[in-house]
């Protein structure tokens, strides 16, 4: 059990402590200290197991700058200057002496009525560092004081001077308020510590890991769980930044929790180790946020990532080490999309990634997959626009013929088993690929060769979709049942004119990539940035690359300004083809004018118009965006 020690300057102080500590039994040690050896002395206290210690003066101040140890400062009282400056008039014959007093700021008490009680002209020279404590005493001997009080320093100074001085004692009432104050701070202490204690072995009988960090964000404390997981010792992890410490966890997420908002949790990986985490902010009785406790809990499967095997699994394609750190946003609406993506990737539900041509779909696929539980299997991805309606069957399912290995062909479905499977552009897929999809994803099986047949595959679905499903389900275009089953985890990219941050920031790295690349050293003045961040990109990333290229490319000067952007802008998308958002429709062919004619005598109901014609509705629709026919 800790104690508290008094250490003091002078013999009589310490008389004077040992007799007002009678009956203090929390009080273990009482002895005289040299000030240049305070620290040393205070430190072999503290190994004896002095937990609080009771200093003065210059030497408290030193202590406290080389120890983390609660100190307890004795104070001067109004009573003790009171006795003090009675003293000091009995020094001098002058009536209204002038008195200067030399102390550590935190010594001293409200002196603001001593003068006018005393009848002595009171200044006060206050120091808050060793540093400024010579400089304060030749400030007060400058001062030309009748008499001086101080400590020793002061009193050698003074004599050297011929000024009369007096040392700074204290009256009782400063020792007996120092010794309530040490008694009050050393129960806190063990309060505290019994606290703690009581926490680590919670913590440490726990099959979570958790850190503790303070207001700042530093980490304070974490059990073995977690040092474990995160392969490093306490002393490596104490006082570094949380998101420092734990990937994927963002500063600002951090920084709302401190600053008072809800819990926050997602889905990590720390060391291959998937996690689910909880960031809970600790609050006190008034409100106040104290810190916070991360929580990770280990997700029931874990698999172990072999570098060797990884780095093998890569050289196929097959493996993608995007993050959602690659993810680079500031906007708000990608935010959310972001979180979003880090919550779904805990299900091994498919996911609709909804958005325009262009943006980050099959960056944000990556990093699900890489968020996921099947993160150490493949990421397979499948263009469905790219393949004929005959061929999208033996794509995704194979063909169920065993190859020369022995392994039955599934298609793409098999080669992403235990992984993720990607299949941008859904909406272009046949009926009859749609209903197979639907099949293998809810009941696990697959239609091979006009068979049915259970076959567990164990496959992530993602799918990406320019165009809207739920409209297309409604005309018809699109099977109802699977977009049900798609859109439960469903995500929605916003635009680049919806995010101006982001916009910036991409203009910026783009233009500095292309540039590094092509070797050319240009710079887009202001006026030139400003433009490029109100123009209008439908094609976002895709088109911002393609401009921009050209814009390096084709610049004839190192500063390109907005009149250069403008021209080749207007060159290259051509007003007519962006009031319509696209490319400007060419003259219909006799095709064309047919299935528009029909369009026109159903009432642009698709599913009547591909009866009409003796095609299939995805058919209609995909001669529709071929033929750039509008509705």
């Amino acid at each position: 059990m800790s104690h508290i020690a008094i250490l003091l300057p002078k013999d009589d102080l310490v008389l004077q402590a040992r007799e007002l500590a009678k009956g203090h039994y929390s009080i273990a040690e009482i002895r005289q200290i040299e000030t240049e050896n305070a620290v040393e002395e205070a430190r072999t206290s503290i190994q004896n197991g002095a937990g609080i210690l009771i200093c003065r003066g210059l030497q408290a101040l030193r202590i406290r700058e080389n120890l983390n140890v609660p100190v307890v400062s004795v104070k001067l009282t109004a009573q003790g200057i009171g006795l003090l400056l009675c003293k000091a008039k009995r020094l001098t014959v002058e009536p209204r002496p002038r008195v200067a007093l030399v102390a550590v700021c935190d010594m001293l008490c409200d002196t603001s009525c001593c003068s006018m009680l005393f009848g002595v002209d009171l200044q006060i020279f206050a120091y808050r560092t060793e540093e400024e404590y010579e400089e304060m005493n030749r400030k007060a001997l400058a001062s030309k004081p009748d008499v001086i009080i101080g400590g020793d320093l002061t009193m050698d100074m003074a004599r050297q001077a011929g000024c009369a001085s007096l040392f700074l004692d204290f009256s009782d009432d400063s020792f007996n308020d120092a010794i309530q104050n040490a008694e009050t701070a050393l129960m806190a202490n063990e309060m505290n510590q019994r606290a703690n204690a009581q926490i680590d072995a919670l913590l440490n009988n726990t099959t979570n890991g958790y850190i503790q960090v303070n207001r700042t964000g530093r980490v304070t404390k974490s059990n073995d769980i977690m040092l474990e997981a995160l392969e490093c010792s306490r002393d490596a992890l104490v006082g570094r930044p949380l998101q420092e410490v734990i990937p994927g966890l963002e500063k600002d997420v951090i920084d709302n929790v401190l600053a008072g908002g809800n819990s926050y949790s997602t889905f990590l990986h720390i060391r291959y180790q998937a996690m689910v985490a909880i960031l809970a902010p600790i609050r006190l009785e008034d409100g106040q946020v104290d810190g916070a406790i991360l929580s990770c809990h280990k997700v029931h499967r874990s698999i172990q990532l072999d570098p060797r095997a990884e780095d093998g699994e890569l050289l196929q394609g097959n493996l993608t080490q995007r993050t959602f750190d690659n993810v680079h946003h500031r906007s708000a609406a990608m935010a959310k999309a972001v979180d979003q993506a880090r919550l779904f990737s805990q299900s091994n539900a498919p996911i609709l990634l909804a958005g325009p041509q262009g943006l980050e779909v099959s960056l944000l696929a990556q990093c699900i997959h890489n968020n996921s539980t099947n993160r150490t299997g493949p990421f397979v991805q499948l263009n469905c626009a790219s393949l004929e309606p005959e061929d999208q069957m033996t794509a995704l399912f194979g063909t169920g013929y065993k190859n020369k290995d022995g392994e039955v062909d599934l298609g793409v479905l098999g080669m992403a088993e235990n992984g993720t499977l990607l299949l941008q552009e859904v909406d272009k897929l046949s009926h009859t690929v749609q209903s197979n999809i639907y099949q293998a994803v809810r009941y696990h099986r697959v239609i091979q060769r006009n068979l049915e047949r259970p076959v567990h595959v164990n496959t992530r679905i993602i799918v990406t979709s320019e165009g809207d499903l739920y409209a297309l389900a409604c005309e018809g275009a699109f099977r109802m049942d699977l977009y049900y089953l798609l859109a439960g985890l469903r995500i929605d990219l916003p635009p680049l004119k919806k995010r101006p941050e982001d916009l910036e920031d991409m203009l910026q790295a783009t233009f500095q990539r292309l540039c590094e690349n092509l070797r050319r050293y240009h710079v887009i003045t202001n006026g030139g940035m400003e433009l490029l961040k109100s123009l209008d990109w439908p094609g976002n990333i895709i088109q911002i690359n393609a401009f921009l290229e050209r814009l390096v490319l084709t610049a004839r000067h190192r500063s390109i300004d907005e009149t250069a952007i403008r021209s080749l802008y207007d060159e290259m998308f051509p007003p007519l083809a962006r009031e319509a958002g696209q490319p400007a429709a060419p003259r219909q062919s006799r095709e064309g004018q047919r299935i528009l004619e029909a369009l026109e005598r159903n009432d642009g109901n698709r599913a009547v118009t591909a009866q009409e014609l003796g095609i299939s509705t995805t058919t209609l629709w995909r001669k529709i965006k071929k033929l750039g026919i509008e509705i």
